[in-house]
């Protein structure tokens, strides 16, 4: 059974199965998208997704006493088993239903669950506008990824662990869930939690939205595309990374920049302006090639700003440039397909493929 948990900021695989990409992706399709460039029609896709408000069901179930969480388990086994098991760690699939209940019990009844129900039920008053980019960011991964299906989705309350989990409903058949108290920015105070995780500072709470859902959760399936980040060097990760963001500007079109490389507009510009001398950093400080994680761990990992840059580089940075060089690597390579650029891991031939000069491109 394949499970890929997800958050913003930590990754936890359990038992991953990685699928044969040569069977999932169009041997023919293109790689291009950019703001420059078309974007395909896709409106004779029809595309039916399943959206379970697991966290609705769980009261109802609760209400209903032994029988009612036995009724939840019976519809819901593979999510109830992840959920109750995996993310909420109050029972196993072994015990009883009759424990689970009690333990339900706990947390439904307390404060803070009750609080968190009332804020998630203010920031997502209308799912419909939620629901809409899903089904749209679904065509699109179905025009490029017609082989895999089109993943029901699972609404539940992670007490912030989890925003996003990947997983098999049943054999070659995936769903997905979203934790809604990880998107909550403007309605929920983050900062009270960054004394015990970094992952709710300052820098990143403002992606955790309603406007980064859609990217958020497209990003756990390009996990499972992608399978998990190389353990080599810079240039290999950057390659890893470059493709998530290229995976999500081509099935969220729409959806602007500052969302899809989680920066500022101020941000972006900088970055704009720099695309030279942040290449040229990477060269002059032998970091392209290095293998030392203590090196370039600082660079692709989430941070208030990138080492050694100045102050106004934001994090992450190196992740942007990478994309530039994808999108060389596209132009210069006209002949390649989405399934090649995947397959892509060596990240000095993708470099060299690419015939990559900052700001060409």
């Amino acid at each position: 059974m394949k499970i890929l948990f997800h958050s913003p900021f930590k990754f936890l695989s359990s038992k991953i199965i990685l699928l044969i990409l040569g069977l999932l992706l169009m041997l023919n399709s293109g790689c291009q998208r950019d703001k420059s460039d078309p974007i395909p029609d896709v409106s004779h896709i029809e595309v039916e997704v399943a959206f379970i408000h697991f966290d609705n069901h769980i009261r109802d179930a609760w209400s209903g006493g032994l029988e009612g969480v036995k009724n939840l388990l019976e519809k819901y086994p593979e999510f109830s088993e992840i959920y109750f098991g995996g993310i909420m760690e109050i029972w196993s699939a072994d015990e009883a239903p009759d424990s689970l209940y009690f333990r339900m019990q706990e947390f439904l009844e307390s404060p803070f669950y009750e609080t968190m129900s009332d804020t998630i039920n203010l920031a997502f008053s209308n799912m419909g506008k939620i629901k809409d980019k899903l089904e749209s960011a679904f065509r699109f991964y179905h025009y490029y990824f017609p082989e895999r299906n089109i993943p029901s989705v699972y609404f539940f309350v992670s007490e912030f662990t989890y925003g996003n989990v990947i997983f098999e409903k049943e054999p070659g058949i995936d769903a997905l869930g979203i934790g809604l108290d990880m998107f909550l920015h403007g309605y929920f105070d983050y900062s009270v939690l960054s004394f015990f995780n970094t992952a709710f500072a300052a820098y990143n709470m403002r992606t955790l939205d309603r406007a980064h859902l859609p990217k958020k959760t497209m990003d756990v399936i390009w996990d499972d595309i992608l399978g998990p980040p190389p353990m080599g060097r810079t240039i290999d990760l950057m390659l890893y990374y470059a493709k998530k963001h290229h995976l999500n500007k081509l099935t969220l079109p729409y959806t602007h920049d500052s969302i899809i490389f989680e920066y500022t507009p101020e941000q972006l510009e900088w970055t704009e302006a720099n695309e030279a001398h942040i290449y040229n950093y990477l060269i002059e400080e032998d970091l392209l090639y290095t293998t030392d994680m203590g090196r370039y761990a600082r660079l692709v990992n989430p941070a208030p700003h990138s080492a050694g840059m100045p102050p106004e580089a934001p994090g992450r940075v190196v992740n942007w440039l990478a994309y530039k060089m994808l999108r060389a690597w596209i132009r210069n390579n006209p002949d390649k397909t989405l399934e090649d650029l995947i397959s892509l891991t060596d990240g000095d031939e993708f470099l060299r493929q690419s015939r990559y000069r900052p700001g060409r491109y």
